[in-house]
């Protein structure tokens, strides 16, 4: 069957902030000459870019199952990026009672996280395993990737103001050296298993690693050599790391949420213990078979995001 003959690939989080996986699934799909149909919660500007390149869009919120049927009839698969905020067990539980009601099979491919476990100390993370193992037992086509690597825009998201202001950022991760990967990395390996379901049919669940280990010391070494700054990095605790970004989500625009932070600090603290249940190695091969390019490195991140960091001027 060629890409043209299937039914639509259906998005949710096509608008995503953080990370913008979606946007990257959906160019992908397109290259492949997919349809591509989009739910999104508000139709506003984002939603007229979506549709003024190709996409269609739908109305429609994961937490309310009536808005779910007509935006998963007919579709081929599925892709899941719910944000790192609370909800997403009942938002993936949805998405299995409508497939069930429809008689459908569609493939659904879920970005998740690799510290995903019942047991976690993160709210978050329990909630994506209740909902990632339900797909499993109600017997979904599902290919859950949980991705084992913090993403780049984080540093940007939880950091770059400090930086900016004052070249010094703090957080609880030590001198751990966890592993990352660019959101676009990432996002690529969804629309492999979109696209390419056979690359992940021997499990439901797997743990793609990242590209790079990093400390948070080398983190702040890489901003200070391309933005021509000096940038230093502290250690704190995870309550005080909880305080800082507690008082700086004010500003985030509703994108730090609560609990976002105990998320992020939680894992930070795990990885600094030695506690973390995530894998800690790297396969910076697999992620350009993915891409058909090399990968984005943080360094190369930050050249991308210079002003965001506040990077001295370069001259004429």
């Amino acid at each position: 069957m060629s890409s043209n003959d299937q039914g639509p690939v259906l998005i949710f989080g096509a608008t995503g902030r953080h990370g913008g996986t979606g946007a990257r699934v959906i160019e992908r799909l397109k290259a492949a000459g997919r349809s591509v149909r989009a739910v999104v919660r508000t139709d506003d500007g984002r939603a007229e870019q979506l549709r003024q390149s190709g996409v269609r869009t739908m109305v429609g919120n994961m937490h309310d199952r009536r808005t779910l049927v007509p935006a998963l009839e007919g579709v081929s698969s599925v892709y899941v990026a719910y944000p790192v905020a609370a909800g997403v067990a009942l938002a993936l539980a949805n998405v299995a009672s409508v497939i069930h009601e429809l008689g459908s099979s569609p493939h659904v491919v879920v970005n998740s996280h690799g510290t995903v476990a019942l047991d976690s100390p993160s709210g978050i993370s329990r909630e994506f395993a209740i909902g990632e193992e339900l797909l499993v037992r109600l017997g979904v086509n599902v290919t859950v990737l949980r991705v084992s690597a913090f993403f780049y825009e984080n540093v940007l998201l939880a950091h770059s103001g400090t930086i900016r202001e004052t070249g010094v950022f703090a957080n609880c991760f030590g001198d751990s050296r966890p592993p990352w990967i660019s959101a676009t990395d990432a996002a690529d390996l969804f629309a492999v298993a979109l696209l390419e379901p056979s690359t992940y049919a021997g499990s439901p669940i797997v743990y793609p690693p990242g590209y790079e280990r990093l400390s948070h010391q080398e983190i702040a070494d890489i901003i200070s050599e391309e933005t021509g700054r000096d940038v230093r990095y502290q250690y704190i605790t995870q309550d005080e790391w909880i305080g800082q970004l507690t008082a700086a989500a004010v500003h985030s625009g509703g994108l730090v949420s609560d609990a976002m932070i105990q998320h992020l600090t939680t894992h930070a603290r795990m990885t600094e213990d030695n506690t973390t249940i995530a894998r800690m190695d790297v396969d910076p091969s697999a992620l350009a078979t993915a891409s058909g390019r090399p990968p984005l490195s943080f360094r190369d991140f930050v050249k991308q995001h210079r002003a965001a960091f506040g990077a001295v001027p370069e001259e004429p």
